[in-house]
């Protein structure tokens, strides 16, 4: 926690704090884990600000890669530039490595539709996870390959590309992949006008989403594939189904903000499917989807709702406000190359336009034919990338070849020097070999020397405490006994004299004797207040626990209940077991704190009749699978201090039933 506070302080001060060699890989480890959008930015730009790229070592390539995996996984495209520097230097990068940064940058280009540098990287990655001989990461390329060819119009192409890498999914039992093929296929079938097909395809996908529900983007999936359901409907005119899928969408979207882009799709097949069922109040669902597109800057849906509305408003033979609205879709598809759009805008404009029908059909004409040839040239291009991609390859084999020829005569050469080498530092290894042992010695009485120190410091502060206790209890009796006994003859005198007097009616004189009276009971709260402050036989241990929980609860909603029973004495136990269930306790609250999204822990401290600690602690969190292994070192290092004290450990936990740890340690 405290390097996490020292990297947040660096990011403040602009990267002012140079992060140590050692802490890097603990770094970018713990921020892939995190879901902290902003954490994980921060450890990735610290890190990137100053790791320096060296082909020859290992390490670097290492961290560079893991530091591209980071920025990835959130989308930030530095990960583009990481990539390239990597391929730049590959001599020594392994196979997989050189697959993995052509795959991110083939997806990057996708991404951002640049389609032709996409394929190019996504062939390369292609061709060196066949030479892994893996089938699966070869399937995810070639479905990414098979979208690209969709949006080029290469249907065919896509579709055996679709079915090649469906077969690897089915025989992986790789669900995610068999979705993205069943979607793939359905859009290369629609592509074709086999609705029917497209159909079946499109309700594979939703309904093998089922199979992995535990996905984040398992809602987002099926949303998805009944989108694509409503857009075949839709093309084959029958619009009460069209209507149903999209509904049936619409109620699985929790968060419309948090997924915009497909909750205006669905409106916008809804009022469609709606509007071509005679419903003339779908307007406004046209303008509200027309105005999230705008402020989304996001031309699809713009194109799609003025496209929708100039229909409408030409069935309501307003040619005015259809012409308005097909002029600026056709002008925006134009600007935007969506030319799908554009064809079907002009043939809607020729029928809002009868006068110019010719003009509009003549455009319509040279647009598709255009549109044919281009889509030609893209085959061939892409073809062509096929190639010439396959010729670099296996030219950049050849010479590799001829490089590791001439590499091995060196390795010759450079392996006698190492052997004549290896034998003088066997002889001086020999030789100083007793002088470590020596100096291992020496260090092993320096350590025992330092426990020794450290226990008598832990014991002197244990004394520090007790004399503390020791004085609290004589201040409280001396409050008690003395000081507050006098305040009441005092005021037992006073009250006396003033019946004496005939003074008790006075009300002054009432005020002041009420006035000693509370502060005898003020005295007498301090008293009480210093002797139950004391410490019981296992105070001390107890109280550093409670502050422990203290500083949680100070940053988190978690609340503690803790049980000790009377019957364990820790004055008894060694300090030794102290401190490590200390640490143990440390580690299981912050897993407990930043996984297992709990609300309360309970922790039990009792003795067994066979003369053991046993401790529980349990939370109502998440929980999670045990049968799992886990990847973390927060548990190893639980289990490595109970075997140090010769106890033992077990953990139990089910997803949705919180998570129980038990230990049992000999006193």
């Amino acid at each position: 926690m405290i390097l996490i506070c020292i990297l947040f302080f660096s990011c403040k001060k602009e990267n002012t704090f140079l992060l140590k060699e050692k802490n890097i890989d603990s770094l970018l480890n713990e921020a892939e884990k995190s879901q902290d959008y902003k954490f994980k930015l921060n450890v990735a730009d610290s890190i990137y600000s100053i790791l320096k790229f060296d082909s020859n070592d290992s390490v670097s390539r290492k961290r560079h890669l893991n530091l591209s995996y980071l920025y990835q996984s959130f989308k930030n495209p530095k990960y583009v530039n990481i990539c390239y520097e990597l391929l730049k230097n590959n001599k020594l990068l392994k196979v997989r490595e050189i697959a993995y940064c052509n795959n991110a940058l083939g997806n990057y280009y996708y991404d951002i539709s640049n389609y032709e540098k996409a394929y190019y990287f996504l062939k390369i990655a292609e061709k060196n996870y066949k030479k892994l001989d893996d089938d699966l990461l070869v399937s995810y390329v070639s479905i990414t390959k098979a979208n690209i060819l969709t949006f080029k119009k290469d249907f065919v192409e896509a579709e055996k590309l679709a079915i090649r890498s469906l077969k690897i999914a089915k025989s992986e039992n790789d669900v995610l992949l068999e979705y993205n093929c069943y979607i793939t296929l359905g859009n290369s079938q629609s592509g074709l006008q086999y609705y029917d097909k497209a159909f079946e395809y499109y309700q594979k996908a939703y309904e093998i989403c089922e199979d992995f529900k535990l996905d984040s983007n398992y809602l987002h999936n099926k949303i998805q594939a009944l989108n694509y359901t409503a857009l075949v409907k839709q093309k084959q005119k029958q619009f009460n189904e069209s209507l149903f899928f999209s509904k049936k969408g619409l109620s699985f979207l929790i968060d419309k903000n948090s997924q915009i882009y497909i909750y205006c799709y669905l409106k916008n097949n809804i009022a469609y499917s709606k509007f071509k069922q005679g419903d003339k109040s779908v307007v406004n669902q046209f303008l509200e989807t027309l105005k999230i597109g705008d402020s989304l800057k996001f031309a699809p849906i713009q194109i799609t709702s003025k496209t929708y509305l100039g229909e409408y408003y030409l069935a309501q033979k307003d040619t005015t406000k259809a012409n308005f609205y097909f002029k600026d879709a056709q002008k925006q598809a134009h600007q935007n190359d969506i030319f799908e759009d554009e064809l079907i805008i002009l043939k809607l404009l020729g029928e809002a336009n009868p006068q110019q029908y010719s003009y509009y059909s003549n455009r319509f004409i040279h647009l598709n034919d255009s549109l044919q040839i281009e889509e030609r040239k893209t085959r061939d291009k892409f073809a062509r990338i096929e190639f010439e991609t396959d010729q670099i390859i296996t030219e950049k084999e050849a010479v590799e070849k001829q490089n590791v020829l001439l590499n091995s005569r060196i390795w010759i050469i450079i392996g006698f020097s190492f052997l004549l080498l290896l034998i003088l530092f066997l002889w001086f290894k020999n030789k100083s070999q007793k002088a470590k042992t020596r100096e291992l010695l020496l260090k092993q009485e320096q350590q025992k020397a330092n426990e020794e120190i450290y226990q008598l410091i832990i014991d002197q502060q244990q004394k520090i405490e007790e004399g503390k206790n020791i004085e609290k209890q004589r201040i409280s009796l001396d409050l008690h006994d003395s000081v507050m006994g006098k305040l009441t003859a005092v005021r037992m005198n006073l009250y006396v004299a003033l019946l004496k007097n005939n003074l008790a009616d006075d009300i002054d004189f009432s005020k002041q004797i009420d006035e000693i009276q509370e502060v005898e009971k003020e005295i007498r709260a301090i008293a009480h207040n210093l002797n139950s402050d004391l410490f019981s036989d296992n105070a001390n241990f107890i109280s550093v626990v409670q502050q422990l929980f203290n500083k949680i609860e100070n940053h988190s909603q978690l609340q503690f209940n803790l049980h000790v029973s009377d019957a364990l004495n820790w004055d008894l136990v060694s300090n030794n077991i102290k401190i490590n269930l200390y640490r143990i306790l440390q580690e299981a609250l912050q897993n407990i704190e930043k996984y297992a999204e709990a609300k309360s822990v309970a922790i039990v401290m009792t003795l067994s009749e066979t003369n053991e600690i046993v401790i529980i602690i349990s939370d109502d969190g998440t929980g999670f699978d045990n049968s799992k292994k886990s990847s973390g070192i927060g548990i190893k290092n639980m289990k490595l201090r109970i075997e140090e004290l010769n106890g033992s450990f077990d953990i139990q936990s089910e997803i949705g039933k919180g998570t129980k740890i038990n230990l049992t340690i000999p006193m």
